[in-house]
């Protein structure tokens, strides 16, 4: 009689199948993994001890995708990290501190970046790069953008990810004097290119009118990366209309209070969220998600998405971006206000009437009023 084959445990088919080379990373970095929709504030979620750098880190691997995340990073006074180069690309936003960051190309002179609480910083693929806390008393924490889960899960070998020689030379070199400048350009309505911004609470953004009233938005461009980013406003008195997409979208508040609302089509009453400084909201694939302000003066958020402004599309850029409203099965569906339920604006006006905020969207008449 034939036997069935004697099989692995179960233990070792799941580390064998189900575990990603992402998250035996992360393990072995000792490092939390944040999951889930939401977090509300990166500024004090837990972080381990990073043998690897120095200081501490955690990393995140939210909307149940592995193409996207975060990696948050803290560094103790007076301190600085040790250097590395990678093969994914890295954004970083800083979220409290001063401190700096060291860019160069192996063989020529480094470049030095001073940032604070605000900047935003784009990291040259493969260039050598190393962090410093200039405050001799207070820590500083930032938080970085990449697609570092995907290319560990594409390449399955964390010596080519971080030991790779390839200098791309046409990303970054020594001789790129301006590469660092705060002066964007301003290539078409809502798009901008800039490798470095100071503060991204004072960037000058466009008006979105086909996402909200009082809304305005700056898509941007940072070296050549293949992450897309935004900044988007949200005017006092004001909320974004409702959308969806494929997961990966980290949307993180710099500025501002309020809630989101995040459900899926069909779903009776939307999950909330609350929105303030520095929280992250990704939702999941193709759940409705839309951004509340609940305060005085404008909401501003910064996104680490797909779709790069530049490298990947092959089509004409279109400013409207996610506020389509023809396709409900395309890319960035959006519920316009007349569409929605009235319910969901009769909540928000109880809430501003709570916080004293008087300022209204205009009248409309909504689905079933």
């Amino acid at each position: 009689m034939d036997r069935e084959p004697a099989m692995e445990s179960t233990d070792a088919f799941g580390r064998w199948y189900v575990e990603s080379s992402y998250q035996q990373f992360v393990r072995g970095e000792g490092a939390p993994l944040y999951e889930g929709s939401a977090l509300e504030d990166m500024g004090s979620v837990q972080l381990a001890e990073w043998e690897r750098r120095g200081g501490k880190v955690a990393y995140t691997r939210m909307a149940d995708q592995e193409i996207f995340s975060l990696q948050i990073v803290e560094i103790p006074p007076r301190g600085e990290l040790r250097p590395e180069h990678h093969m994914y690309d890295a954004v970083m936003l800083v979220l409290s501190g001063q401190g700096a960051t060291t860019v160069w190309q192996e063989g020529e002179r480094p470049y030095t970046v001073e940032w604070h609480e605000g900047s935003l910083l784009a990291i040259p693929l493969n260039a050598w790069h190393q962090e410093f806390n200039n405050s001799g008393t207070e820590p500083c924490r930032y938080v970085m953008g990449t697609n570092m889960a995907h290319m560990i899960n594409h390449f399955h070998n964390i010596d080519f990810i971080f030991n790779n020689p390839f200098v791309f030379a046409d990303r970054y070199s020594a001789n790129m004097a301006d590469f660092y400048t705060d002066r964007p350009r301003h290539w078409n309505l809502r798009l901008f290119e800039t490798n470095f911004i100071p503060d991204v609470r004072e960037f000058g953004v466009d008006a979105w009118r086909e996402k909200g009233f009082r809304t305005g938005i700056a898509r941007l461009s940072m070296a050549s990366t293949s992450l897309g980013l935004h900044i988007l406003d949200i005017g006092e008195g004001t909320y974004a209309t409702a959308h969806r997409h494929d997961a990966g979208a980290h949307v993180v508040q710099v500025g501002g209070e309020g809630y989101e609302l995040l459900y899926f089509e069909g779903e009776a009453e939307p999950r909330r969220a609350p929105l303030r400084p520095y929280g992250v909201i990704a939702p999941k694939r193709h759940e409705f998600h839309q951004h509340f302000n609940t305060g005085k003066g404008p909401i501003r958020q910064v996104a680490f998405k797909d779709h790069p402004p530049r490298y990947g599309y092959g089509t004409p850029y279109n400013p409207l971006g996610a506020a389509q409203t023809v396709d409900p099965g395309g890319i960035g569906f959006t519920i316009t206000y007349d569409q929605e339920d009235p319910r969901i604006r009769d909540e928000y006006y109880r809430e501003l009437e709570r916080n004293g905020v008087e300022l209204r969207l205009p009248p409309v008449s909504q689905k079933g009023s």
